[in-house]
């Protein structure tokens, strides 16, 4: 009888411990203590943030609220989830003959789920309002219909370029899917947080010197969206399923925003182009690219200039 007591006692210790462990592995905190990069620059971002009395939503947010699936809603598998990862990064680690996947491995992804947990209204919306736009943009309006690109994340790409797949209820991992790389289909794939936007289109870790850089290029981008939420795709994010290239039994219209000739394919995503902003804007990109070209050649900055006026 005392024997099961004990063993009763012993077992509720180590769930008690491993419950105690996973909400630690949830804390912010947590993640900083091995994440050192990420922790110094979100600290110099808040900094910055406060002296120039602006902020964005995710500033409040816990790392593990878009990283670990199901945190936003408390759920137990959240707790061990954070355990596992915490496992997942330190052993590679520990031992040396994994360098190669030591680099890549504890990459976490942003579930999708976990974004909808707060932007519910976010796979019905078709337009990016004006007030979340780039200056240059809000001439010209953006169109996102979220909801088409999840069904068709749903319906057909996902079946080849989601890492990671519904098989009776449960999500698993795709193993003929490059580990390393990105998910294209979650919402993280085409939206960098601003909390990492200094690692936008980084794997491997920055040197100290790339750092810096980098985190002041991302300052210089986030400045232009005035509500701060996360960043808005780029051209070249558009332009992977955008390249007007058929590819399995789809051909998308190509986001050719430097080079385009296509007046009608560009209104499909701002709505609000007209003729003349088209005409000006393909005469800016000529110029600009016929001045690209001479510099590579070495002719002056302001021969340049007097040539395109």
């Amino acid at each position: 009888m005392r024997l099961g007591f004990l063993y009763a006692l012993a077992i509720a210790v180590v769930v008690a411990l491993v419950a105690a462990a996973g909400e630690v592995s949830l804390k912010s905190s947590s993640c900083m203590a091995c994440h050192t990069q990420e922790a110094s620059y979100a600290h110099w971002m808040t900094q910055r943030l406060k002296a120039d009395k602006r902020g964005f939503s995710h500033e409040l947010i816990a790392c593990a609220d878009c990283h670990i699936e199901g945190s936003p809603a408390g759920t137990v598998t959240s707790r061990l989830r954070g355990l596992l990862h915490v496992g997942t990064y330190l052993v590679p680690q520990i031992d040396p003959r994994r360098k190669d996947i030591a680099e890549v491995y504890p990459r976490a992804r942003i579930p999708t789920e976990n974004c909808n947990y707060c932007h519910q209204a976010a796979v019905v919306r078709k337009a990016v309002h004006v007030k979340d736009l780039t200056p240059e943009l809000k001439k010209i309006g953006l169109v996102m219909d979220h909801r088409k690109h999840v069904l068709t994340q749903e319906g057909t790409c996902a079946r080849c370029h989601e890492r990671y797949k519904e098989k009776d209820g449960v999500s698993e991992v795709d193993k003929n899917v490059n580990y390393v790389e990105v998910n294209h289909m979650a919402c993280d794939s085409c939206h960098s947080q601003a909390s990492h936007a200094y690692r936008a289109g980084r794997l491997l870790p920055l040197s100290e010197d790339e750092y810096l850089v980098a985190r002041e290029d991302a300052w210089n981008r986030l400045s232009k969206n005035p509500r701060w939420m996360v960043a808005i795709p780029a051209e070249q994010t558009c332009r992977r399923c955008h390249n007007g290239e058929i590819h399995f039994k789809t051909r998308i219209f190509p986001a050719n925003c430097r080079e385009g000739t296509n007046f009608e394919d560009c209104k499909k995503c701002h709505e609000l182009m007209t003729p003349q902003y088209f005409e000006e804007h393909r005469t800016k990109m000529t110029q600009q690219a016929s001045a690209e070209e001479q510099a590579l050649k070495g002719v002056p900055a302001h021969a340049i200039a007097a040539r395109c006026e």
